[in-house]
């Protein structure tokens, strides 16, 4: 995870698999390194960024950063109070840089842990929560149309008042009992897909039931495993950046706690540091809770007599990158499938909703 290659392998994410805040926040850091590198001071880099950055929240975190510098608040203090685009981790790695006055190198850091750390959130995003986004808008669609042709299919249907006689199939019986299920069913359908989107939205943002759903996933088969391979690869990412940066690695693994995306895994790493305080060798605990592998265990105590285990431990990252961005792919291609296999079964109920005033009508 060297500067150059960071550098190098950035122009494949910007603008493409990066979401508009990642992208926007990676463009940001570099510019300000650019800067930094031409000779401005900070608060003059902020002024500039100020005007330069397109995304409207960090504009206004520049903006207000740049009122903070100019007062003689250092970059890494102004940066804490926009925990929404700088965390814990980022936040140290500058601080750090102020501190030895080597802020390029901090930014150089902060750069890549962006980077990769964006490159694995947007890979598990991409491959569970846009194909349900995009099912949900589907569903929704189909759902009105279906609930609207199964009201003109009862318009259209002949009845026995009307004195007409009118031979019907297996797939007219079949059509016309969709219609009437969907027209006697659709309120209380509709009602509990209703339920369901905003439980889905609202749900999550309460930490309780935020861990609850996170703990039920991990237990899940394709998701979980996933899950657990993006968490550890981002773990071992933080670690190592913090780790290169000097700090011990208890320091590290509480960055690395505070800025887990998952509620489990922040949950998970605190009870492993606490079996470390109590004395338990780290390199036993973190092989029982997942974070190492048992053919990890010589490749860290050599690296520990060397004073080189923060450089394995961004070694071990990149390893777990490749596997979960693996993981993603494959749980993506399952997810893609089912989602056009309940698409296809939607679009069968509009299909037999359809055929009876198409068909049984003429």
């Amino acid at each position: 995870m060297d500067d150059v290659s960071s550098e190098d392998r950035s122009g494949k994410w910007i603008g493409g698999a990066l979401g508009a805040q990642q992208e926007a926040l990676l463009r940001f850091v570099r510019q300000l390194s650019v800067k930094l590198k031409a000779g401005l001071s900070p608060d003059k880099c902020l002024a500039a960024l100020a005007t330069e950055t397109r995304h409207r929240g960090l504009r206004d975190a520049c903006v207000a950063m740049h009122g903070a510098v100019a007062k003689g608040s250092p970059l890494a203090a102004a940066m804490r109070e926009h925990g929404r685009f700088f965390d814990a981790c980022v936040v140290g790695l500058v601080e750090w840089g102020e501190r030895a006055r080597k802020l390029r190198v901090a930014l150089a850091s902060v750069a890549d842990y962006l980077e990769h750390k964006g490159r694995l959130e947007v890979a598990l995003h991409g491959a569970v929560v846009r194909p349900l986004d995009a099912l949900s808008f589907v569903l929704l669609a189909i759902f009105i149309a279906t609930v609207v042709l199964s009201f003109l299919a009862h318009e259209v249907l002949p009845v026995a008042a009307s004195g007409q006689t009118v031979a019907a199939t297996t797939a007219d019986r079949i059509a016309v009992a969709v219609a009437e299920f969907v027209r006697e069913a659709w309120p209380f359908v509709g009602a509990f897909g209703l339920l369901c989107f905003l439980a889905l939205r609202l749900l999550p943002r309460h930490p309780g039931t935020a861990t609850a759903l996170y703990a039920s996933a991990l237990r899940l088969p394709w998701l979980g495993p996933a899950l657990r391979a993006n968490a550890v690869a981002i773990f071992c990412l933080t670690v190592g950046i913090r780790m290169r940066a000097g700090n011990t690695l208890g320091q590290a693994m509480d960055i690395a706690a505070r800025t887990a995306g998952n509620p489990r895994v922040r949950q998970r790493i605190a009870t492993t540091m606490r079996k470390i305080d109590r004395g338990r060798p780290y390199i036993d605990v973190l092989v029982e809770d997942g974070f190492l592998r048992l053919g990890d265990v010589t490749a860290v105590q050599a690296a520990e007599r060397r004073g080189e285990l923060g450089a394995l431990m961004l070694t071990l990252a990149e390893d777990r990158e490749r596997e979960a961005l693996a993981d993603a792919r494959s749980l993506k291609t399952l997810v893609d499938t089912l989602v056009v296999l309940l698409i296809g079964v939607a679009i069968l109920g509009v299909v037999l909703t359809l055929y009876v005033p198409v068909f049984v009508a003429h």
